[in-house]
């Protein structure tokens, strides 16, 4: 059986959050007893972060268009006609824009470990600024996740 382009789009999407998680877990870690040895670490799985949210950001846009598609067997469209149409407007709508906040919020923290360099293992507050800014990524990430996981199974990619 052979893969649609959707379906290896929406694989590729997928993985690609496995590796945004792992390098979360590593990067918050190492962040919070942030020594000199691991600045390069922090550096490295920051940069992860940013690179893998810039792309499973846009490859959702692409699985999106098969979502929003004007057909009567769209997500969209079986959402809309169901016993919850709220959900659409509401869910479909938020995850829609809730998930590209993800990429600024990393490519802020990226910013900040670049530009802060030595000093982020000085400072505890820069320390928490950029935790606090990886945490609200990773929340935005589960919303975004949950609603996509919802609308996956109300309609999954052919």
């Amino acid at each position: 059986m052979a893969l649609s382009g959707p379906e290896i789009t929406a694989i590729v999407h997928g993985l690609l959050g496995t590796v945004f998680l792992m390098a979360f877990a590593g990067s918050y870690a190492e962040l919070i007893q942030l020594t000199h040895a691991g600045m390069k670490r922090v550096k490295w799985g920051i940069t992860i972060m940013a690179g893998t949210a810039i792309i499973i950001d846009l490859l959702g846009d692409l699985i999106y268009t098969v979502y929003r598609a004007p057909v009567p067997d769209s997500a969209r469209s079986l959402i809309k006609a169901g016993s919850t149409p709220w959900v659409h407007e509401i869910g479909m709508e938020l995850k829609e824009h809730v998930a590209h906040f993800v990429p600024v919020l990393m490519l802020i923290a990226l910013f900040m470990v670049v530009y802060y360099k030595e000093d982020l293992v000085k400072s505890k507050e820069l320390r928490a600024i950029t935790a606090g800014l990886l945490v609200t990524a990773m929340l935005v990430t589960l919303v975004a996740f949950g609603l996509g996981a919802y609308i996956t199974k109300v309609q999954p990619i052919k």
